[in-house]
């Protein structure tokens, strides 16, 4: 017995999500979007600590399948924190009235294909069973793993920054540890910083990072980029990253000394454009690698000053091409404060979390009332494999096995955003990715029924990486182009 028929069901309501439900529901098709989470966001919803902020300029960082969309939001500032990213979420599920097919605080635990009918039945955890024709899978990527500490005899309070939703917990006046701490950790760090009685980091792994510019915009700012709608929609699907800047100068073309200024101008920008829009060769060429890590190492040696944190704080073991790189918001400055201690794990280990905080291998105890495990958004594993998927004859689904990160055969229907090798948000835009990938879904089944069929499934996987957002879109738009040769329709 079923509960609902759908034509579609998307797992997940957040940027790629919302795209999805909005462009099958535009296709006159019958769609419900369900989420685990309290409200529309996805990882924005979950990491919603302190400190949360894009790392990509505001306004590359939005939907182009609506210019009205588009122009009657306005970021207030060049990288909006969390908080904003989920509001403006929030606004366009309402703008696009998709609320009323939004099954939100419900997670969806199983998905089983009926061989026999072609369809999937889809269970949640409050006993909903829902008979479908389609699947799409907008789960994205679980965290990466936070350190592997017991922690059961800690008698404070045990967070993580992927399951922090805005407002939930307050550190004021409390002492605190921060274990990582990675790219989460140091958007973290600089905002507890002031409030807590006293902070620890302890560092296991050292990041990049550079100081962000972030000004306010205004209405000259917001209507200067809006002007720019139709550019940024043809331009961002070709680049790299789905970003607006690609490396355009060649080191042949330049002196050391103009190398050197030029990688120090686009430091001093606070942006990404220092690995985004500088030398060509970053990540194949070793030299520029050098060149543009020693302009960031010298930058954040600089501001630290102290030695002993320069050994903690700055990696050593790799450059800026293997990444990753943060922008930050005072990270190294909040680690030089006095009320806030800094160690070196690699030196100085855990050995064990008891009742009243951390011990380390020295025998050196860093007491805690709360302790943070900072865990990288979208670092680890397809959160897809974290639901009983079973396809043709009750196989598993391995979702790290796919056609261009869309499908797998075996499993008819079933379409996916988040497996390799579809572009990460490591390494890309995510609103450019997961809004044509939405847009790919729903062309693929509006000519499925054109075509009279009722089944769509990848015949085999595709390629292992891309060169980018750019060529993998190029790679999707092709294989719809040439008519589906990669998939057998039934």
């Amino acid at each position: 017995m079923v509960d609902r028929e759908l034509d579609v069901l998307v797992i997940g309501a957040g940027v790629g999500g919302l795209a999805a439900l909005h462009l099958l529901r535009a296709e006159g098709l019958r769609v419900r979007a369900y989420d685990a989470a309290g409200d529309v966001g996805g990882v924005w919803w979950w990491h919603g600590h302190p400190g949360s902020h894009l790392d990509t300029e505001g306004p590359a960082y939005q939907f182009s399948f609506c210019e009205e969309l588009y122009r009657d939001w306005g970021w207030s500032e060049r990288y909006p924190a969390g908080y904003e990213v989920q509001r403006w979420l929030r606004f366009v599920a309402d703008r696009l009235d998709l609320r009323r097919d939004l099954a939100l605080r419900t997670r969806v635990v199983s998905a089983h294909l009926d061989d026999a009918r072609g369809r999937w039945t889809v269970r949640t955890d409050r006993g909903e069973a829902i008979d479908t024709r389609f699947v799409v899978a907008c789960t994205g990527l679980l965290p990466g793993p936070a350190a592997d500490l017991a922690t059961d005899d800690f008698a404070g309070t045990v967070l993580r920054t992927s399951d922090w939703p805005e407002g939930r917990h307050d550190l004021a006046g409390r002492r605190v540890g921060v274990v990582g701490p990675g790219t989460a950790g140091v958007q973290l760090v600089p905002w507890i910083a002031r409030d807590t009685a006293h902070l620890t980091v302890l560092s296991c792994a050292p990041v990049w990072v550079v100081a962000r510019s972030n000004p306010v915009y205004g209405w000259a700012e917001r209507d200067a980029y809006r002007a720019r709608f139709t550019e940024l929609r043809t331009t961002l699907p070709t680049t790299t990253t789905g970003d607006r800047y690609e490396p355009r100068h060649r080191p042949a073309d330049l002196e050391p000394a103009e190398r050197r200024a030029l990688l120090e101008d686009l430091r001093r920008d606070g942006s990404r454009r220092l690995w985004l829009d500088g030398l060509t060769g970053l990540g194949t060429d070793p030299a520029v690698d050098a060149e543009v890590t020693a302009v960031v190492r010298d930058a954040m040696v600089a501001r630290l000053g102290d030695p002993r944190l320069v050994d903690a704080l700055v990696p050593a073991d790799h450059g800026v091409a293997t990444g990753p790189v943060a922008l930050d918001d005072g990270y190294l400055e909040a680690c030089a404060r006095p009320d806030v201690d800094v160690v070196d794990l690699r030196r100085d280990p855990i050995a064990a979390v008891r009742p009243e905080g951390v011990v380390l291998a020295s025998g050196a105890v860093h007491d805690l009332d709360v302790l943070v495990l900072a865990e990288e958004p979208d670092a680890g594993a397809p959160a897809l494999g974290a639901i009983d998927v079973r396809g043709r004859d009750g196989r598993a689904l391995d979702p790290s096995a796919s056609l261009l990160g869309l499908a797998a055969p075996g499993f008819p229907n079933l379409v996916t955003t988040a497996a390799p090798p579809a572009p990460t948000s490591r390494h890309a835009v995510m609103t450019t990715v997961r809004e044509h990938q939405a847009a790919w879904i729903a062309r693929a089944v509006r000519d499925l029924d054109a075509a009279g069929c009722a089944t769509l499934e990848a015949v085999g996987t595709g390629p292992a990486t891309v060169d980018g957002v750019g060529d993998y879109l190029a790679r999707c738009a092709a294989e719809a182009a040439a008519g589906y040769p990669s998939f057998r329709r039934r």
